[in-house]
């Protein structure tokens, strides 16, 4: 049975980008059931923009600016999904049409609770740099549990009651909530897997200094490339290329990490001998005739060891 998508795109005043990343949602080649467009606080005209595209699929869910990043309102997406699946997408970054396509085909083999997609991260001069791991890979699942979170939300997709079972959304926290639901998830043994296929645009909004009017062109000529199809060829050949070279480098440095830990256990592994050699010798020594004949002397030559050193 094919695993049904809800797309949640939580937003505050970005009503030029939001719909965007809505017309990159609704134009995927495996469609979603619903839209919810979580408007946190908009003052901006986001939700009259979004319901003026008519898509009976969409839904704004118009809601008072919440704590932090509103990610109390987003719990509402979870409770309206029943039993489907839920991706997200940041109202400023882009999905490749074949995103939910290629994140569906793990869900309707059960094969994950929780999807990662790789995701590239498009600077302000257009060039691009992998962003993502597989949490289920030993070094970067410690990280991703620890304190380093390289995947964006717009990456993320996950069944909604895993999600819930694990506690939903955070009220309490003012940023970096998605990455504390997707560690309690996995902490709970929700089966994550990934979608290596870089699929996602992440644009980030953190230390970028364009202007908003230059960020919308940014993201309205990304748009048009997701849907040219020549276009698109060459931006998925973009994506490739540097996400390989990365994973090359990552591959790298991981095999001259794991050379140094076996070379250490090889240091560990010869103290360890030679201490065990050691301690056979002494015992070897302490066992012996001469040994136990000249422990009733010891008394007497620690004497005259202190007598010779005041001479």
């Amino acid at each position: 049975m094919s695993a049904e998508f809800i797309v949640g795109i939580p937003t505050h005043n970005r009503r030029e980008t939001v719909l965007l990343a809505l017309a990159s949602a609704l134009e995927q080649t495996r469609p979603p059931t619903r839209v919810f467009v979580v408007a946190d606080g908009c003052a901006d005209g986001t939700q009259d923009a979004v319901r003026a595209l008519g898509d009976d699929r969409v839904e704004v869910l118009d809601r008072p600016k919440g704590f932090g990043c509103g990610y109390a309102h987003r719990n509402e997406v979870l409770e309206r999904a029943g039993e489907g699946i839920v991706a997200w997408l940041g109202d400023d970054d882009l999905w490749l049409p074949d995103h939910l396509e290629r994140a569906g085909e793990l869900f309707d083999a059960n094969a994950a609770g929780i999807v990662n997609s790789m995701a590239c991260f498009v600077h302000e001069d257009g060039t691009l740099t992998p962003f993502g791991v597989h949490w289920r890979a030993p070094t970067y699942r410690d990280r991703f549990l620890g304190t380093e979170n390289r995947t964006p939300s717009s990456a993320v997709s996950h069944q909604a009651r895993a999600a819930l079972a694990a506690g939903g959304w955070p009220t309490d926290l003012e940023r970096a909530g998605d990455w504390d639901l997707w560690q309690r998830m996995v902490r709970r043994g929700v089966h994550s897997e990934m979608v290596i296929t870089p699929t996602v645009l992440f644009f980030g909004a953190l230390g970028r200094e364009q202007s908003w009017r230059d960020r919308v062109a940014q993201n309205a000529g990304f748009l048009a490339r997701l849907r040219d199809p020549t276009e698109l060829a060459r931006l998925r050949g973009e994506m490739a290329l540097v996400c390989s070279a990365s994973a090359h480098a990552d591959a790298a440095a991981l095999a001259e990490a794991h050379k140094r830990e076996l070379a250490r256990n090889r240091e560990l592994a010869e103290v360890s001998a030679d201490r065990e050699r050691l301690a056979s010798e002494l015992e070897a020594i302490t066992s012996g005739a001469w040994w136990r004949m000249r422990r009733p002397f010891e008394p007497a030559l620690r004497m005259r060891r202190r007598l010779r050193r005041r001479a």
